[in-house]
């Protein structure tokens, strides 16, 4: 396949939306003050206040974590050719394979974990309190009523210990209002769904025109999936976490840059509102 030329910042940029007043910190967010030591890089010619810069704010805690700009397409450092080389490792060779990885990223049917957090955000939704051992008891009997196997019973009893002690260090660092629960890991997946699209740019995978229909896509996805950036913010750690062969080290890891990015002044995540539905209509 040709490579395409790289969008530049500048072609996404819309002046026509006004900066919104910096949104006040939730009551949570403040003890996060304390977990955040990152600074927000942000490119001067690149989209501040539009759906793109919505969703390329989405992508934020990895640009934060890499020390580049949020709301850039480009990657300091990298060649096309590096571009190529790093999606290759992600099992991505051509336009067909970007295209498949983005689709899958966006795909809300995540697998064994998000089966088990869905499960349990079901059960929450009726209104009861939904202990740990209710939890696990439930999902064992519908397991057992599916002939599922004992491997997938122990599949289960594993993400939901440790989805246990997530909940606990998400409590001890106040990413969440009290007894709110994480639903999903779908913004850790929407996150990295907005990292392929910049690589799909820089590699010449994806051109201007695709690689601003991936990211309003994952923008879209996001408005029917979260409500604020704290709830979105969970998702990303909490995937984070269980992505990670060391859930504490995966939830340390990502913690410093979704703090920043709850609390820092200059922050995508204070300055621009969750995208909803509504966002920029006329």
């Amino acid at each position: 396949m040709g490579q395409h030329s790289v969008p530049g910042p500048e072609l996404t940029v819309d002046r026509l939306h006004i900066a919104p007043a910096q949104l006040p910190l939730a009551g949570s967010a403040q003890q996060l003050r304390a977990f955040a030591s990152s600074t927000i890089p942000v490119h001067p010619d690149g989209p501040l206040y539009d759906e793109v810069a919505q969703a390329l704010a989405l992508g934020a805690a990895a640009r934060v974590e890499q020390g580049q700009a949020w709301n850039s397409l480009t990657i300091d450092d990298a060649t096309p050719y590096s571009a190529r080389v790093f999606l290759a490792q992600q099992g991505v060779n051509s336009t067909d394979d970007w295209t498949s990885t983005v689709g899958d990223a966006l795909n809300p049917d995540g697998g064994d974990i998000d089966l088990v957090l869905g499960f349990r955000a079901e059960m929450m939704r009726s209104g009861e309190v939904v202990t740990t051992g209710l939890w696990r008891d439930e999902m064992h009997r519908w397991l057992a009523g599916d002939d599922q196997t004992p491997d997938a019973h122990d599949t289960v009893d594993r993400i939901i210990s440790t989805v246990d002690e997530i909940d606990g260090w998400i409590a001890d660092v106040g990413l969440l209002e009290p007894g709110i629960k994480v639903r999903d890991i779908f913004g850790y997946r929407i996150s990295w769904a907005v990292t392929v699209a910049r690589w799909g740019a820089y590699s010449g995978y994806g051109d201007y025109a695709a690689v601003r229909q991936t990211l309003l896509a994952a923008r879209d996805v996001a408005t029917r999936y979260f409500i604020g950036w704290n709830e979105f913010a969970a998702s990303v750690i909490v995937g984070s976490a269980l992505n990670d062969d060391d859930p504490r080290a995966g939830f340390d890891g990502a913690l410093p840059h979704v703090a920043s990015l709850l609390t820092a002044l200059d922050s995508p995540w204070r300055n621009l509102e969750f995208p909803t539905g509504t966002d920029f209509d006329f």
